[in-house]
């Protein structure tokens, strides 16, 4: 019920039909820079239909997060957008991991499998895993952390994942 309750406040003050997407809030005002964090309400997996599909438009937009190895933490036309600089643009793979779970419980398995898909790619594609990557070209940040534990973790379970799936 309370789980309900808060995403039908999340849809009254958070939702914007015009801009198609989740805005945070910071002392009631939103917070206009387009970040993937505004797409998390798909992981409630209760959104109306019209919400979802202009959450997905928004992630799988090239020109917006869904960059070569998505998903940037800003959107890559949005003036705050720096690949370089941690949580201004760089990829993370925890936030792909949660993306892939809403989308999931969404209804966009085929999004979530993409997703995955390029997250294990760029995970792959590397000498060792590291904090976070630049979008377009996945190199690690010049300051990401290496042997980082927890880019580890989310290889491991969508490499699980993906053997799930290609079982099936």
């Amino acid at each position: 019920r309370k789980a309900d309750l808060h995403l039908e406040r999340m849809m009254k003050c958070m939702w914007d039909a015009g801009a198609g997407m989740f805005w945070p809030l910071h002392q009631g005002q939103a917070v206009r820079v387009e970040t993937p964090f505004n797409l998390f309400p798909l992981l409630t997996g209760k959104l109306p239909g019209e919400v979802c599909a202009r959450l997905v438009q928004r992630l799988t937009d090239p020109h917006k997060f869904w960059a070569r190895y998505p998903v940037s933490t800003v959107a890559m036309d949005d003036p705050m957008f720096d690949p370089l600089q941690m949580w201004r643009g760089p990829t993370w793979v925890n936030v792909n991991y949660l993306l892939i779970e809403g989308l999931e419980r969404s209804g966009y398995a085929d999004v979530a499998q993409e997703l995955r898909h390029r997250t294990l790619e760029l995970l792959m594609g590397q000498e060792d895993i590291f904090e976070y990557y630049h979008p377009q070209t996945g190199e690690p940040g010049p300051k990401a952390a290496p042997i980082f534990g927890w880019s580890a973790a989310v290889l491991i379970e969508l490499a699980l994942q993906e053997t799930a799936q290609q079982r099936r």
